[in-house]
């Protein structure tokens, strides 16, 4: 691995962040890892071979051209699973200051937890999946989310005492923040502590890649039940997969039996999850549930002072009065206006005129909105109803496939804002007037029955997650 491909990858990831959702960077691109590096082509490791077709379909070209801007050279990029690594292979071939880094928290045939001993602070938080920038002091606290950081803290002093801790609220408001700044006091204050910090995305793949291989599954279950502190990030992910629920439920019993801390975050509270079994709804309300909510003007100020300040950037407090005004739905989009006006006074060394600073908090504001098309939203219908996209092209009418593309239609009106003729043709070459009755029928279900709306809703969450 050459030395410097470090640096030029952490700032890749950079740029990568503001270019992709919060939850794409989350669970594809910040899981990859630099395996080897070979003249022009460089070799990724993935968590999974899912992860792969992901990566090829939506974001190789990206990837390609952001390492083309930072290095002048073409890469060719290929993806190599974690899981097809050869058990034998020695972690010498590979970079091990990365493969342990916060780039995923993977290591090459070990799913256990890291032993702590004799290992410094920053190792162990990276080998637990924590970043360690996120802390309980640059926490911006405003009347939005002051109850759940006062929680989290408390929590942080009495492990297992308040069980679970259950953090919800909208994208980019500070649930993983808060939750990883848990995670990082904990080990500061005791570094034999033993924390993990996963996505909910990140334990359904490794548990059916246990559920694969027999030899893995007993390491899955001690990997998550042998730990003080287990942090999972969006837990809803679990909703609707019955082998998934099943093993988080029992994960979750001994942990909580152990008196050990759980701590969850979700965009809904539990009892709105759909798809979430009773027995989990239950124990996800039995300790602490708290919200947080979209940051109001002073926290958004607030936040933006605390960035030029930890930056050490020098901005007229005008342009941050301005950001705040106009940047309103969460802390990333702030942040994204923030690092872009940043990275404009690095590479032109110009001054920031309020032309640059309106077109920068324009085109985040209009890449953050959602432009659905009925290709997406049949994509992920069909996922959510485990049907192939063709099946919603097709003339096939029995009710398992005649809902979904009913639905389809619906989202395709309401969220990708279609018109009927073109809905029709795209589902197949059908008339205005099918389309119209399906969204008719939809629609009256929506605002009739509760079940249909919990239904659509989730769907519409998950294209929001997607887009």
């Amino acid at each position: 691995m050459e030395d410097n491909f470090i640096n030029i990858w952490e700032k890749a990831l950079e740029a990568l962040k503001e270019e992709t959702s919060q939850i794409a960077y989350k669970t594809y691109i910040e899981v990859m890892v630099p395996r080897l590096i070979d003249k022009n082509t460089i070799c990724f490791l993935s968590p999974s071979s899912y992860h792969i077709e992901i990566c090829k379909k939506r974001y190789l070209d990206l990837i390609q051209n952001t390492l083309k801007i930072l290095t002048s050279i073409d890469y060719k990029i290929i993806f190599e699973a974690k899981d097809a690594i050869p058990e034998n292979e020695s972690d010498d071939n590979l970079d091990v200051e990365i493969v342990k880094g916060q780039y995923g928290s993977i290591k090459v045939g070990d799913n256990n937890i890291i032993n702590n001993i004799n290992l410094d602070p920053k190792t162990i938080k990276e080998n637990a999946g924590l970043n360690p920038r996120y802390t309980f002091d640059n926490f911006i606290v405003g009347s939005s989310n002051r109850f759940a950081r006062a929680t989290a803290y408390s929590v942080y002093e009495n492990l297992g005492m308040t069980n679970p801790l259950y953090i919800y609220g909208g994208v980019g408001l500070g649930k993983t923040h808060l939750m990883q700044a848990l995670g990082n006091a904990t080990i500061d204050k005791d570094p034999s502590k033993k924390v993990i910090y996963c996505t909910g995305e990140l334990f359904v793949n490794e548990l059916i890649k246990a559920m694969l291989n027999p030899n893995m599954n007993d390491t899955f279950k001690q990997k998550y039940r042998n730990v003080d502190l287990l942090l999972i990030d969006d837990v809803q992910i679990i909703a609707g997969k019955d082998k998934c629920q099943e093993e988080f439920f029992h994960t979750f019993n001994s942990l909580f039996e152990s008196g050990k801390q759980i701590v969850l975050t979700s965009e809904k509270p539990p009892k709105e999850i759909n798809g979430l079994e009773d027995r989990l709804k239950t124990r996800f309300s039995m300790g602490v549930s708290v919200d947080i909510q979209t940051p109001d003007y002073e926290t958004r100020l607030a936040i933006l002072k605390k960035k030029a300040e930890e930056e050490r950037y020098v901005i007229d407090e005008d342009i941050l009065v301005k950001i705040a005004t106009r940047v309103k739905s969460n802390v990333r989009e702030l942040e994204g206006v923030f690092n872009k006006l940043v990275a404009y006074t690095k590479f032109t060394n110009n001054p920031l005129t309020d032309a640059v600073v309106d077109n920068t908090i324009e085109s985040i504001l209009v890449k953050n909105t959602q432009i659905m098309t009925s290709k997406l939203i049949m994509q992920v219908v069909a996922k959510f109803f485990n049907i192939k996209v063709t099946d919603l092209t097709s003339d096939k009418r029995s009710t398992t496939i005649a809902f979904p593309r009913q639905i389809a239609m619906y989202l395709c009106r309401e969220v990708a804002d279609m018109s009927f003729p073109a809905i029709g043709k795209d589902f197949g070459g059908r008339d205005h007037s099918t389309v119209l009755h399906a969204y008719s029928k939809v629609k009256y279900d929506y605002d009739n029955n509760p079940d249909t709306k919990d239904l659509i809703d989730d769907i519409k969450k998950t294209l929001e997650r997607e887009s």
